[in-house]
């Protein structure tokens, strides 16, 4: 007969329950009852939970010499699996006594050959090698011996599917050396094993020492994973989460350096990024040319500057760094910020594809001092309070000249102070503050010509302020290789990757013409001081260039190139994983540039705003 005991928790003794008592029991429902399968069936091969198929495989061959880290192909195998791992110590004592009557075993065998003229067999001398070598350690306290099993558990949906994940799982141990079977008539006692209650019933051992159980440590796969992050993707071999925080103290820089082919979703990860990290209290100052970033802005309540040769937002060139910040990288701010000025006059006065010569970037250095002095502002920190020049005032200091390489830098800038982009970017003094967490610089309307200028003016207007508040920031640039062409912005950004670190500022550099870009000597500076490297899908024509850079192996090339959209290599802390990136829906209507779930969406808001109108 059934009983139903209970503990008494005044004198420890046992009472028997009552038949009204029993039944209420009976009737209510348990942990157990929530997590139990509905029924169990105990095949030959394999276990049916309800409408799962379940197979344990039991290793009992292990390869002679292995690595740390050798199960790593099995730890993060493409399909979801359960490895089991039951190690018990065995005492040191009684395995030495063991292990010599072992060696007396082989030693007399070996002397009987030696005695019969036979040649000696290799695999008795490595195990006598091998035996005392573990005899002397384990006498000397240098090692332990533990007995091992190791259960790889399967699950599937049919048995068909079972069986297909079964082979290419032996397929795979295998390949490592190692020998598995099929728990044939034991996968009751073998799945038991493989529960989290620490009992194993199938007893198939494998005696290690502590060297070799070392490198069985199941803890050591390539997933990423930070302690203040947020999710970049998930690792496709493990199915991990791989989170990152760019200013974790594990990584030398907060730079990443993103290459990928058009439409293969490195603006999309950007943005994905973007707001998750200001989740986490990074501020994020974006460079955009093509209108991508407008939905990210919007919904995280950002800053969106349009710049454009009429816009009515100004960035003014001569802007000082603010009162007490330049102290830690300069002696005198005024002489870097005219280096900063002559590479953006660089870029607006030299031929297209050229550069100044040195007498006319002579000229424009001394002019722009004199443009600074005609306001007051020298050397001395306290005149830096006072308004700056604009650009107009340096027009006027190269027509004041009486030299013949003035009059032509004059004429050539007057274009931007007098003619047709007077009323844009240059026209007066800055009236853009950096006052939210997200600033967006758009230059989709930028005609060609001016968007490296616009970029690098950017870029110098938010390394400027930027160090009047050392708060995590990320400054991206997309589409990059437009400023790094020019010799002068190539300089100002491989600048920015190499000081960036000192001010609390990540540098984020994506662009698709990653062949030019590894080609420039300021482009490799930039991928060198950056600590993470994302690359996704490749073009042909480019990847020999991507994969001599980043040392890829034949099946990594492989991969970039075949890759769907959002998938990639991720490279950080040494360690190279395929990564893919994961969106929530919202996070995908923010994100997405395709051009069919834009009209779709934008029909959706119109039908919505019909039926929105209709209601009222």
């Amino acid at each position: 007969m059934l009983r139903i005991r209970r503990r008494q928790q005044a004198s420890g003794g046992v009472q028997t329950l009552s038949v009204e008592e029993r039944r209420f029991a009976l009737g209510t429902r348990s942990l157990a009852d929530l997590l139990a399968p509905a029924a169990v069936e105990v095949a030959r091969d394999h276990v049916r939970l309800e409408y799962q198929y379940a197979r344990v495989l039991a290793v009992v061959g292990y390869p002679r010499t292995v690595s740390p880290g050798w199960l790593v192909p099995i730890l993060e195998f493409e399909h979801p699996i359960e490895v089991s791992f039951h190690i018990h110590p065995l005492e040191s004592a009684s395995i030495v006594k063991l292990l010599g009557h072992k060696l007396v075993q082989l030693q007399s065998s070996r002397l009987v050959d030696l005695r019969s003229g036979r040649l000696a067999d290799p695999e008795r001398e490595v195990a006598f090698e091998d035996a005392e070598r573990l005899r002397d350690a384990l006498q000397r306290g240098e090692q332990r011996v533990f007995s091992v099993s190791l259960y790889v558990l399967l699950r599937a949906g049919s048995q068909r599917v079972l069986d297909d994940l079964t082979r290419r799982v032996e397929t795979t141990l295998d390949g490592m050396l190692a020998h598995s079977r099929v728990a044939i008539l034991e996968q009751e006692r073998a799945f038991r094993a493989c529960m989290p209650t620490a009992r194993d019933d199938l007893l198939v051992y494998r005696n290690l020492d502590t060297s070799s159980l070392v490198t069985t440590f199941p803890f050591t796969s390539s997933s990423l994973s930070m302690e203040r992050g947020v999710v970049y993707g998930v690792a496709t071999r493990s199915q991990s989460p791989v989170i990152v925080d760019p200013f974790d103290a594990s990584l030398e820089n907060a730079n990443l350096a993103v290459f990928a082919m058009a439409g293969a979703g490195k603006s999309y990860f950007v943005k994905l990024m973007a707001l998750r990290n200001l989740l986490a209290g990074v501020d994020f100052l974006i460079v955009d040319p093509e209108n991508e970033y407008g939905g990210v802005c919007s919904a995280a309540d950002g800053q969106f500057i349009r710049l454009a040769s009429t816009s009515a937002h100004h960035l003014n060139p001569f802007d000082l760094p603010p009162p007490g910040a330049a102290a830690t990288d300069a002696l005198d701010p005024v002489a870097e910020q005219v280096t900063a000025m002559l590479g953006l006059l660089n870029l607006m006065l030299a031929e297209r594809g050229g550069s100044l010569d040195p007498y006319e970037r002579s000229v424009l250095d001394r002019s722009i001092y004199d443009a600074y002095a005609a306001v007051g502002i020298t050397a001395d920190p306290a005149t830096h309070t006072r308004p700056v020049p604009v650009l107009a005032d340096l027009q006027t200091s190269l027509e004041a000249s009486r030299d013949d390489a003035a009059a032509g830098l004059a004429a050539r800038l007057r274009r931007y102070t007098r003619g047709s982009l007077a009323g844009g970017l240059f026209a007066g003094q800055t009236n853009v503050a950096l006052n939210r967490r997200l600033v967006v610089f758009n230059i989709q309307t930028l005609e060609e010509e001016l968007r490296p200028v616009a970029m690098h003016l950017i870029a110098n207007f938010v390394w400027n302020r930027v160090r009047r508040e050392r708060r995590p920031r990320l400054l991206v640039i997309d589409e990059a290789w437009s400023l790094l062409r020019y010799a002068e912005g190539g300089e100002f950004v491989s600048g920015v990757a190499r000081r960036a670190r000192k001010h609390y500022l990540g540098l984020v550099t994506i662009t698709q013409d990653a062949a030019d870009f590894l080609r420039s000597d300021h482009g490799r500076a930039v991928l060198v001081n950056a600590a993470m490297k994302l690359l996704l899908k490749q073009d042909a024509t480019t990847v020999d260039a991507v994969a001599e850079a980043f040392q890829l192996t034949t099946d990594e090339r492989q991969y970039v190139l075949a890759a769907n959209k959002g998938e990639g290599l991720l490279f950080a802390r040494g360690a190279r994983m395929a990564l893919s990136i994961e969106a929530s829906p919202a996070e995908h209507r923010l994100a997405t540039t395709a051009p069919r779930e834009l009209a779709e969406l934008a029909e959706q808001a119109r039908a919505n705003g019909v039926a929105h109108a209709r209601s009222h």
